[in-house]
């Protein structure tokens, strides 16, 4: 492993007008969430900080209140904290809030001068949202106008996409977001490789179980939803099943598809005349072999750690006795109301901490 892989950790920050759809496009695209299930989401108040490990490499997202008062106050008295060492910004427009459109310019130009004042290095990608409202034949027409209107094509460093939680939109889109800012890390990028080689293998690519292609070699920018396609197999073929694992043929060729750790699903490809059998025996080897490169928990245990000593030193400050009994009692999970659907959940003090920090 390299010395290196647990801090590897990537900034992005969301940002967009109320209700366009930006915690929408978190919960789809990171947290598994069905599109529908988000139809009720409340405002986001403030600032909403996740930290996603993917394989080993942090998403640091930042997911930016999109109303007037809380945008305000983001770029009056918290630009420095926002804006900082970002590596990429996300700006959502509703394309169904045609009368909002120039005060989210606003808020865009805003975000523009921010970023080229802290994260001259940071790309801008402007997802022109909920676009399956827009009829097929007028899409292009209207991702390219507010295209005009934010004078994309003026930087070289903006990109817009249409996109939508209900197709594969938001996943095109947020796959070249991810290729840009995933961490990777030069070592493991190398073992990949290396295991390519020795298993002579036609391809190789691991990526998370939404289909977010996280390496590959050769390389590709877009992958399988494996949930999806799991759950289509199983009710197609074993209705009532939960599969483990996928096989099947691609063309002349077999193709492995198996989730080896929390979130991380291994894809390969098989030479041409390679049995069943020995495909199922190489994959496991090497399946094993990628499992150990990959620490889920590294990054999140680390986060954790900091946080801990955070809390106890803040305890200590104030005089508070018996500090590490109440230590042990940071990762007591307790009832707590949730932001997204209101119901009581259990989390710990620790992960709320952590959250909100």
């Amino acid at each position: 492993m390299s010395p290196s892989a647990s801090v590897l950790e990537s900034k992005v920050v969301v940002l967009g007008l109320s209700q366009s759809g930006k915690t929408s496009i978190r919960q789809v695209v990171f947290e598994g969430f069905a599109p529908e299930a988000t139809a009720l989401n409340p405002a986001t108040v403030r600032i909403n900080r996740k930290l996603f490990n993917l394989a080993g490499g942090g998403i640091n997202l930042f997911d930016i209140g999109g109303q007037t008062n809380y945008l305000n106050e983001i770029f009056q008295q918290y630009k420095e904290r926002t804006f900082t060492d970002v590596r990429a910004a996300i700006f959502v427009v509703d394309v169904s809030d045609a009368a909002n459109v120039m005060r989210s310019k606003y808020y865009f130009d805003l975000t523009l001068k921010s970023l080229g004042d802290m994260s001259k290095t940071a790309k801008i990608y402007v997802f022109a949202h909920k676009i399956d409202v827009v009829p097929l034949n007028k899409r292009t027409s209207i991702v390219q106008s507010i295209g005009d209107i934010f004078e994309v094509d003026k930087y070289d460093n903006i990109k817009i996409f249409g996109t939508s939680i209900f197709d594969n939109t938001v996943w095109e889109a947020m796959q070249e977001v991810l290729s840009f800012v995933y961490p990777r890390d030069d070592v493991k990028t190398t073992e990949i490789k290396s295991i390519v080689g020795n298993y002579n293998l036609e391809f190789l690519a691991l990526s998370t179980a939404q289909g977010l292609i996280l390496y590959s070699e050769p390389e590709v920018v877009s992958g399988v939803n494996f949930q999806r396609l799991k759950n289509e197999l199983a009710k197609a073929y074993f209705p009532g099943m939960i599969l483990e694992q996928a096989i099947f043929a691609y063309g002349s060729y077999t193709v492995f598809m198996q989730e080896v750790n929390d979130d991380l699903i291994v894809t390969t490809i098989f030479p041409e005349q390679t049995t069943i059998t020995e495909a199922q025996g190489k994959f496991g080897e090497l399946s094993n072999q990628i499992s150990s490169l990959f620490q889920p928990d590294e990054l999140l245990g680390q986060a954790k750690a900091k946080m801990k000593k955070s809390l106890a030193d803040y305890l200590k400050e104030h005089k508070i006795k018996n500090v590490k009994d109440l230590e042990i009692r940071f990762d007591t999970k307790i009832g707590v109301k949730c932001d997204i659907c209101g119901k009581q959940i259990q989390k710990s003090v620790l992960e709320i901490a952590l959250e909100n920090s």
